[in-house]
């Protein structure tokens, strides 16, 4: 594809695939992936709960969402920004450029390490980080 024709299909997807989120609820129906970590491990990724958590956010409910999953708005937001630098060249401006400091991304990484293994604990206090 030339001009620009993957970035505008990659938006046209994310449109799609957000529209269907929206509309479609993770919890009860539709077509929707299963989380490999889940039905492999049985346990939650970082990611589990990020649908039905989508889904919620989109209709306005905020605290359902994190309900789900509690580090959803961090994940959206870093996807909603890497996205939107990806996109710049479609508005005729040069494709955007983060330098994210070394601490800042270790420090993701232990979070959601941290979150992850705190998610899977079998403690009554840590259960509000469970996906379900």
């Amino acid at each position: 594809m030339h001009g620009g024709g993957a970035r505008w299909a990659t938006l046209a997807a994310v449109a799609g695939g957000t529209a269907y989120v929206g509309v479609i609820d993770p919890a009860g129906r539709g077509i929707y992936p299963l989380c490999p970590s889940r039905l492999l491990f049985g346990i939650d990724c970082p990611a589990c709960g990020g649908l039905r958590g989508t889904h919620d956010l989109l209709r306005g409910h905020v605290l359902q969402a994190l309900d789900h999953n509690l580090l959803l708005p961090a994940f959206l937001a870093v996807l909603g920004a890497a996205l939107a630098l990806w996109l710049l060249p479609l508005v005729g401006r040069p494709p955007g450029t983060v330098r994210i400091p070394r601490r800042a991304t270790v420090g993701a990484v232990a979070l959601v390490a941290a979150f992850t293994v705190a998610r899977n604990l079998p403690l009554a206090p840590l259960k509000f980080l469970a996906s379900g």
